[in-house]
């Protein structure tokens, strides 16, 4: 019986661990398309956000800066493509599209010039794990909920505090305003493109926060060519699927983190899967996640839709 309660929480945490960067990821998206941005260029901003962490990792040797480097390089490439999306107005999924493989072959070139030769990484212990005193002795709960890293709490806190956003002040109404009607929003005086903007930028950090999670805690400091493996495009699925609300991203998030950890430990669980088909099973939600989208009147009014001040649309 103890050997059973190790593994379950052993199964909690580990699943709980890996939805992490598809969380943090999703809920950047869910900012950004309840402000009207359509950013498909998602799984680039978390490619830079992971290939710069690991500079800032080899420049500093620290993983706390280099968690923040992962930050800053998801902001510049939000910088970039929200200059296209949002102000040039080229089209958002083209353009994402575009990016995404401009982000593969940019941060493979960084890898094969300035992180080939780069030292081995020390410690990250005081980034991937953080005992909250007395919590952390709860059978199963404590190991998997309260000894996680600290970006797993940061993340349970932007969740709160996006869904209070949404809920609860002006700036989470402004936003939702501008990506349901955004001639409207200018009509009475809203900024429309400084909005979207900065949704655009918010995006960025999670997402730059997500890949560099992805880089400094889950693979201990160490990028790959294209380690982000499809993620971007699982967060858009996960937010189209939980219907831009936080509280749900996260759900579902935990969800596909749980179907993850049982690739490695479900036959400890008596789960006699074959591996292949828990690795596609994600996927399979994203692909009924895009076709919700394509059925369902729940999205924003404009979400991809360039800001035309003046238009008859």
């Amino acid at each position: 019986m103890e050997f059973n309660t190790v593994t379950l929480a052993l199964f909690f945490a580990g699943g709980l661990r890996l939805c992490v960067p598809v969380l943090l990821a999703a809920l950047g998206e869910a900012v950004s398309e309840r402000a009207g941005v359509f950013t498909i260029g998602l799984e680039g901003l978390m490619l830079f956000g992971a290939s710069s962490s690991a500079l800032g990792l080899a420049a500093t040797g620290s993983p706390v800066l280099a968690l923040l480097a992962g930050v800053l390089g998801g902001v510049l490439a939000a910088t970039v493509l929200a200059l296209g999306t949002v102000f040039a107005r080229a089209n958002q999924i083209v353009m994402g599209i575009g990016f995404n493989l401009f982000a593969i072959g940019v941060t493979s070139l960084i890898r094969q010039v300035w992180l080939a030769g780069a030292p081995a990484a020390g410690s990250m212990r005081s980034v991937s794990m953080m005992k909250l005193p007395w919590l952390s002795d709860i059978p199963i709960a404590g190991r998997a909920l309260f000894s996680q890293s600290p970006v797993f709490y940061l993340a349970v806190i932007i969740t709160v505090a996006l869904w209070c956003l949404f809920r609860f002040t002006r700036a989470g109404l402004l936003l939702r305003a501008v990506g349901e009607n955004a001639l409207a929003a200018d009509a009475a005086g809203h900024a429309v493109l400084r909005l979207r903007f900065s949704a655009t930028l918010f995006t960025g950090v999670m997402a730059g926060l997500g890949g560099a999670y992805l880089c400094i805690i889950a693979s201990g400091g160490t990028f790959v060519d294209n380690m982000t493996a499809g993620r971007g495009y699982l967060a858009i699925a996960v937010t189209i699927f939980a219907r831009w609300k936080p509280l749900r991203v996260m759900i579902v998030a935990v969800l596909l983190g749980l179907l993850e950890a049982l690739q490695f430990q479900g036959q400890y669980l008596g789960i006699d899967i074959a591996p292949s088909l828990l690795m596609a099973m994600p996927f399979v939600v994203a692909l009924v996640a895009w076709v919700m989208m394509g059925r369902a009147g729940a999205a924003p009014g404009d979400l991809g839709r360039p800001f035309l001040r003046g238009s008859g649309r």
